[in-house]
């Protein structure tokens, strides 16, 4: 979501098995072994972002902001992602779920995340050192140019599919997921405000869809995106967020799931404040990037 300010917000609702997520920080410098092949990694760059700490091994972060403004999310892939088995010379080889890590560590922009994906291997646990077991994970990056990339680990290589929708989901074939708004709204390159992606006209459309399916999440996101109103500031932005994600929150179920939303989150990529909420509080969370 883009303010009238300038300002953008990467938002989002993380859907998981219960754990106790918290904010965190991982400074300049920061070392790391990776889990694949105990490697010692060095970030480049300070990370504010949410997950939590590995007393054994490092920091597991799910979704942040680094020192450029270069935020980075990790999503649900429903059972599509394919990793490699064995690592190639030359190559990073890292459990899936420490690729954000590394990304804000050591990317300061999306132009730079693609430039340096050909340095990376996601992997299974067949041969690693540290069996961390297997969680389906693409990921979703933007910057303070307000490019959205989605990268999707398919046959072991990271595709990137640019979003120009400006809304992510857990359902593999982004441009399917867009091919099925049409039934919703009149999808247009011709922009009638900072975040809408359509015509306006809503005559003769369907009515959005319930339900928590990824496909169904990600329509019902879009469409109260493209009809809010456009926030003045930062403080604006994450009220009418806040709203919107409102929308796609999984409560606790008794007998559908035990997977839920953990917590919400999201961060100002130009003023690097991240904004949390955990399932059990009522409040959102403020917390600056650290000088």
């Amino acid at each position: 979501m883009k303010s009238s300010d300038g300002g953008i917000l990467f938002a989002r609702t993380m859907d998981w098995h219960a754990f106790a997520p918290s904010p965190i920080t991982a400074p300049k410098n920061y070392q790391w072994h990776s889990s694949f092949n105990n490697d010692l990694i060095t970030n480049s760059y300070s990370i504010l972002g949410v997950g939590r700490n590995f007393v054994d091994r490092h920091a597991d972060i799910s979704d942040g902001v680094n020192e450029f403004g270069l935020a980075v999310q990790k999503l649900t892939f429903s059972n599509a992602s394919q990793y490699n088995q064995k690592a190639e010379s030359g190559k990073i080889a890292l459990a899936p779920f420490e690729f954000v890590l590394w990304l804000l560590g050591n990317c300061q922009s999306v132009a730079e995340v693609i430039v340096k994906l050909n340095q990376v291997q996601l992997m299974t646990d067949e041969f690693a050192l540290y069996k961390y077991g297997r969680a389906d994970l693409h990921f979703s990056a933007t910057d303070p140019t307000g490019r959205l990339i989605s990268i999707e680990p398919l046959n072991g290589i990271l595709v990137v599919k640019e979003n120009p929708i400006g809304v992510v989901t857990n359902a593999p074939k982004l441009e399917r997921e867009i091919e099925k708004l049409g039934d919703y709204l009149d999808l247009t390159d011709e922009k009638r405000g900072l975040n809408q992606i359509s015509s306006g006209n809503f005559s003769g459309k369907s009515v959005f869809p319930g339900g928590f399916t990824p496909t169904t999440r990600f329509i019902r996101a879009t469409v109260l995106k493209e009809r809010a109103i456009t926030p003045i500031n930062e403080k604006s932005n994450v009220i009418e967020t806040w709203h919107i994600l409102n929308s796609v929150t999984v409560p606790k179920s008794d007998g559908r799931s035990d997977t839920y939303t953990i917590y919400r989150s999201a961060v100002d990529v130009k003023s690097k404040t991240l904004y949390f909420q955990a399932y059990d509080n009522f409040g959102i969370q403020t917390y600056r990037f650290p000088d």
